[in-house]
């Protein structure tokens, strides 16, 4: 539902992981030969649009969501559905319990993707869990045709708390040639996702606290929570080593990813962050305070899992003192990002998995 920015290169404040994720699909599924529709929320005054090879249906408006009856907003999501005529409906994030029922009923194929451990651990993202989204969630994971994971964790833990058998297939960006010697001297510390609870920015800010003499910089835009949003502002532009960005475009963050000689994760649970590949992807190192899928980020040497605040002080400024490391660690990442996450591969696990459902 919040793909439409992604999709037209518009800035409207907003850009989520797994609606970048699955517009790099799409592309490239259209570029392999597949016709590909999204449902959005609207924007502009035309209710169908086609990008780049994509069509765009619209629902109802983002600004309206809390002001509009769920059965209204249903109803319009089902007229989209049903104007898109797929053969396959695929389903992420948002939304939540309406694409089982669609296809149930019109005797459709439904595939779901996990787009975090929450949703298969039912542990809330945003305020309280509802017993009705924890509800919708398990529909979702019961009704698909499919289920794809994004770990093996997701893997697991569906099989143990569902006895679904799901597919993993790896998030999937396009990897741009990147020169690794990009970096900007002094080196800067980045943090880069939505400002939210769940993310939890203060941490970010308070490392930058407790590391005055480093650079650092803050990516990211609003949420529902405009206070939250307004308190990390404040507390960061207090701070000298502190630069704060807000909202960057998807198009163009690239840049501070190359720019960056380490990215920071503070969330308290994710799925699998594509900020960690679009870090990688630049030869930047992570420093995750609470989440390491599968444990890649200390198998695989891609930087440091720190599991406490003090540790994550300590893994940032190992990194910052020892340049020889840093380089190491990048280039484990971009190697790593090369081999299992180029949508130019990821797409043919995609078209293995659609072709076996259809």
């Amino acid at each position: 539902m919040n793909s439409y920015p992604i999709l037209t290169g518009r800035d409207l404040g907003y850009v989520g992981g797994a609606e970048v994720e699955q517009v790099c699909l799409a592309k490239e599924l259209v570029a392999q030969g597949y016709d590909v529709s999204f449902v959005t929320y609207r924007y502009g005054p035309n209710q169908v649009e086609n990008v780049n090879g994509i069509e765009i249906i619209k629902t109802y408006e983002s600004q309206k969501a809390g002001r509009t009856n769920v059965l209204l907003k249903y109803a319009h999501i089902w007229s989209s559905l049903k104007k898109a005529r797929a053969d396959l409906y695929f389903h992420e994030v948002g939304s939540t319990g309406v694409l089982p029922i669609f296809c149930y009923l019109h005797n459709k194929k439904f595939i779901y993707r996990i787009a975090s451990d929450a949703v298969v651990l039912s542990q809330p993202l945003f305020g309280n869990c509802s017993l009705i989204r924890e509800f919708a969630d398990t529909l979702e994971i019961r009704r698909a045709n499919l289920v794809i994971a994004q770990s093996e964790f997701q893997r697991r833990t569906l099989r143990e708390r569902f006895r679904v058998e799901s597919v993993i297939i790896k998030n999937g960006l396009v990897v741009h040639q990147v020169d690794h010697e990009e970096k900007a001297d002094p080196p800067i510390i980045l943090w880069v996702a939505t400002i939210s609870s769940v993310k939890r920015p203060h941490f970010f800010v308070k490392l930058a606290q407790s590391i005055p003499y480093a650079r650092f910089e803050m990516v990211g835009g609003k949420t529902a929570d405009d206070q939250l949003y307004k308190n990390i502002k404040d507390a960061a532009r207090k701070l000298p080593n502190l630069t704060f960005r807000g909202f960057v475009p998807y198009h163009e963050v690239d840049k501070y990813f190359k720019r960056a000689s380490i990215f920071v994760n503070t969330s308290s649970i994710e799925g699998f962050p594509n900020t960690f590949v679009q870090a990688w992807a630049s030869y930047t190192p992570v420093v995750s305070l609470n989440v390491d899928p599968d444990k890649i980020i200390k198998n695989k040497k891609l930087g440091f899992y720190s599991g406490t605040f003090e540790r994550l002080i300590s893994d940032v400024v190992t990194l910052l003192e020892n340049q020889k490391l840093r380089h190491k660690m990048g280039k484990n990442g971009r190697r790593y990002v090369e081999r299992e996450h180029d949508i130019r591969k990821i797409v043919k696990k995609y078209i293995e998995v659609f072709d076996n459902v259809r």
